[in-house]
């Protein structure tokens, strides 16, 4: 079978004249109190007396000259029990008036270790904002509901057509109004809370407008932080040293304090291993490497540092291309996993070389920083690191893949939004220009000589086990482990084809955070302990790689989601090598297109649609395996029988209305060049075709302390097709109320294989559909459109004027010989011109 180029096209979709997204309905409304007034007057007592504390804050603050207008304090209100907190949408802490600091539903009880059943809201006041407070809770009290007529029912509360007094739904369904205290601004999981008396470090984050009262108020209680600042739209976050009485200190003298987490830095899993008897083939191998040529795409393995003396590596990593992010560290490798990682990067597994003398060519080269301190050394935060290693490594321009393989310790594992996590989805973001590709590894079960691997995790795969920071990040490729290894006679673990024994997965995080693991690559299996409780890494079934202990034992064994990820560094840089007109968007999109299940995954799914212990066992495959693994002819060419199409695009998402609000701008149909008749001669045949949607939001990480994950994204994206025997026209209206829609048939969406269900809260959206080919000959439309994120809130920041990137992978599959697909499309494709 013939291997050809994949199809590539640029900028050919039609963007709509006008743009209005269909509607979603109104919104909800808070439970009515019994008595509105004795209600109002319970909240003013609140009030009054907090504000008696007000004037003592403000002079502390006026003591270290912060202005005026910026002086104030943060007030905790609590909602009814059983009952949510109804909080303006538009409200944010950058907003004027009452700011929203925090909102957490039903927060943890820390004595009782149980979930409380309110929910529970932070605000910033200033003077200014408690005398509006009490002049529309009066109003609120006196209010009898004369008017609210059922279209103002459902109005916001703070919108100028409402007759409701302002804040009406906030003061309906709140309970308690008191002074916030040290743990209502812990956002992170609240058994990571500081409780001894003692220093500790907190990773602060502070809201940008008040980085100067938050540096006069570090000066004046005399607190130190750690490492740099990273800074988002309307949040800087820092790792601060502080007993929790400074913490308190710092938060009311400042008055900048958004929210509190624990801090993190970067750590990696050892695993030591030693290979049989495979040094002599060290030299030889070393004879037939050609190095890449010169400006080929780089990969830049971000973890312990790499050894560049090991003879298979120091062709491709010269001692000027290594760095470390702490003048502190030396550039070597203190602990092995970076100079692993180098190898499986630049090689893969190099069991898998061939033997013989014919040369090696090899496609990247590489580059190191350190970023992960030496044991007694003192820590960089990991969400500075990441940054750090960026910088370095950008000083020479080169076309790279970055390849972490190391977990930021001590974040949250349940998908939300992290420092790390995010700071990672902004260097992707890059500003919206050169965008970078991140390979990142999902994390593993911590096992060692003392607490091994238990078999008992493995039953469900890992469950319990959450994907480490900061695989959650939406822009990273986040990277799981698999198995093919199944060498020797002793029991393994893991069945070939399926999960790597340690290899974390998401099916217990929180359900707005995205599907992870995108991809599994080769993690190596475990031995089963003679007791059949415990298991250990089985040297015969790992992965062959460089050592940093060269000359003397210049190869080493590694594996886990370290390996994997390297290993999905080394296809990402040989892609680019092969297509390097693509962006980092479709590199990253190619890589989960060619995914595919092994067939013990596929029996994972059947095991559990029949068990009935979840509802969503697709949901679950994906948490454990993400799409699978790459196949390498479907990532790498076409065939007549398999095509790919690659659409490069952009689209303006938003623009300043007539009422100078940020509105949805414009959506894009692409009319594809389908092999139709082909297709239609086929009839009956199943065929497959495949749709990914692959484009990078800038973050707001602030969003998920109010509980908005809706306005994390920038923006957002999403694809649909037409529907056989529907119309063009019928197709786009799903997505734009303005079109005209003409009435025609449109078919059942039906044949994909996960559903839309699986693919809103990502940016890297992927389904397969698989039915009749005649069905699929009509279905050569696809619309794209945008979904509001946090730009459509923040005017002042000027996001809605930019264009946004993304890419359109769009394969069919039909079986071979049947018919020759590649060329209809190759001369369709040829002969377009670019809108």
């Amino acid at each position: 079978m013939a291997r050809l180029p994949h199809l590539y096209a640029r900028d050919i979709g039609i963007a709509s004249q006008q743009f209005r997204a269909v509607g979603r309905g109104g919104g909800k409304e808070p439970k009515p109190v019994d008595n509105r007034r004795k209600h109002a007057r319970k909240l003013r007592s609140d009030l009054e007396q907090v504000v008696s504390q007000l004037d003592e804050i403000r002079k502390e603050q006026a003591s270290i000259k912060i202005p005026l207008k910026q002086r104030g304090m943060a007030i905790a209100i609590e909602s009814r029990e059983d009952n949510p907190l109804f909080v303006s949408a538009t409200s944010r802490s950058t907003t004027q008036g009452l700011k929203l600091l925090t909102l957490q539903v039903n927060p943890v009880d820390p004595q009782l270790n149980a979930q409380f059943n309110h929910d529970l809201a932070n605000f910033f006041v200033t003077r200014d904002t408690f005398k509006s407070l009490l002049t529309a809770l009066g109003k609120y009290e006196n209010w009898t509901g004369a008017g609210d007529d059922l279209d103002k029912l459902f109005a916001d509360d703070d919108s100028a057509n409402s007759r409701r007094p302002s804040n009406f739904k906030l003061f309906e369904s709140a309970a308690a109004i008191r002074l916030a205290n040290l743990r209502d601004f812990w956002t992170d999981d609240i058994g990571k809370f500081p409780r001894r008396r003692g220093e500790t470090t907190w990773e602060v984050w502070t809201r940008l407008d008040y980085e100067d009262a938050f540096q006069k108020a570090l000066g004046a209680l005399e607190i130190e932080t750690d490492g740099r600042v990273t800074e988002f739209v309307e949040t800087a976050v820092r790792n601060v040293r502080a007993t929790p009485e400074e913490m308190q200190h710092l938060i009311r003298k400042s008055g900048a304090v958004a929210e509190l987490r624990s801090a993190s830095a970067f750590a990696s899993d050892y695993m030591s291993a030693s290979p049989d008897g495979q040094q002599g083939m060290i030299t030889s191998l070393a004879q037939r490497l050609v190095a890449a040529p010169r400006g080929a795409p780089r990969i830049a393995i971000l973890d312990t540092g790499v050894n560049p003396t090991n003879e298979l590596l120091t062709a491709s990593l010269p001692r000027a291309r290594c760095y470390t992010v702490s003048d502190d560290w030396d550039i070597s490798d203190h602990e092995g996993h970076g100079t692993k990682m180098a190898g499986v990067a630049l090689f893969g597994d190099l069991e898998t070389i061939p033997s013989g003398t014919a040369p090696i060519q090899l496609s990247a080269s590489l580059e190191s920083v350190v970023v992960a301190a030496p044991h007694g050394s003192e820590d960089v935060p990991a969400h500075d690191a990441i940054q750090k290693a960026v910088e370095l490594v950008e000083r020479q321009e080169a076309q790279r893949v970055f390849c972490l393989a190391q977990t930021a310790v001590g974040e949250s594992e349940d998908g939300r939004p992290t420092s790390t996590s995010a700071a990672l989805d902004k260097l992707v973001y890059a500003d919206g220009k050169d965008s970078r590709l991140f390979c990142v590894a999902v994390g593993n079960v911590e096992h060692s000589s003392t607490e091994p691997y238990q078999i008992v995790d493995y039953i469900e795969r890992n469950r319990r086990h959450g994907i480490q920071s900061p695989a959650q990040s939406l822009n990273a490729l986040s990277i799981g482990a698999f198995t093919n290894k199944l060498n020797g006679k002793r029991p393994l673990v893991a069945p070939i084809g399926d999960l790597s024994p340690t290899s974390r997965t998401a099916q217990e995080w929180v359900a707005r955070a995205a599907r992870k693991p995108d991809i599994v690559m080769e993690g190596g299996n475990f031995e089963v302990d003679p007791d059949g409780l415990f298991s250990r890494p089985s040297p015969r079934n790992l992965v062959l790689t460089t050592s940093r202990m060269a000359p003397r034992n210049p190869l080493a064994m590694t594996g886990q989601t370290s390996a994997a990820t390297a290993a999905a560094a080394n296809l990402a840089a040989r892609l680019m090598a092969r297509y390097p007109q693509f962006r980092m968007e479709t590199v990253r999109g190619l890589l989960v297109h060619s995914a595919e299940w092994t067939p013990a995954m596929l029996d994972q799914l059947r095991a559990l649609q029949q068990s009935q212990l979840t509802n969503d066992p697709w949901g679950t495959l994906l948490s454990r395996y993400g799409w699978g693994t790459p196949d390498e002819q479907r990532l790498f060419t076409s065939s007549e029988s398999a095509m790919t199409l690659i659409v490069e695009d952009s689209l303006r998402p938003y623009e300043l209305g007539d009422s100078n609000q940020v509105r949805l701008r414009e959506m894009k149909y692409f009319k594809l060049p389908w092999p139709t008749a082909a297709l239609t001669a086929l009839n009956q045949t199943e065929v497959e075709m495949r749709c990914t949607l692959s484009y990078f939001v800038e973050p707001d990480p602030h969003a998920i302390a109010r509980n908005r994950y809706d306005r994390y994204p920038s923006h957002r994206l999403k694809f649909d097709l037409r529907r056989f025997g529907e119309s063009d026209i019928k197709a786009q209206s799903r997505f734009n109320a303005l079109e005209e829609d003409d009435d025609s048939f449109g078919g059942m969406d039906d044949g994909w294989i996960a559903g839309k269900r699986l693919s809103g809260n990502g940016t890297l959206q992927h389904d397969i559909w698989r039915g009749p080919a005649y069905k699929l000959a009509e279905r050569d439309g696809i619309s794209v459109a945008p979904v509001k994120g946090w730009w459509a809130d923040i005017r002042r920041s000027e996001r809605y004027r930019r264009r946004i990137r993304f890419s359109l992978i769009v394969s069919i599959r039909v079986p071979e010989g049947a018919a020759n697909i590649y060329q209809p499309v190759n001369a369709a494709v040829r002969a377009i011109v670019p809108v």
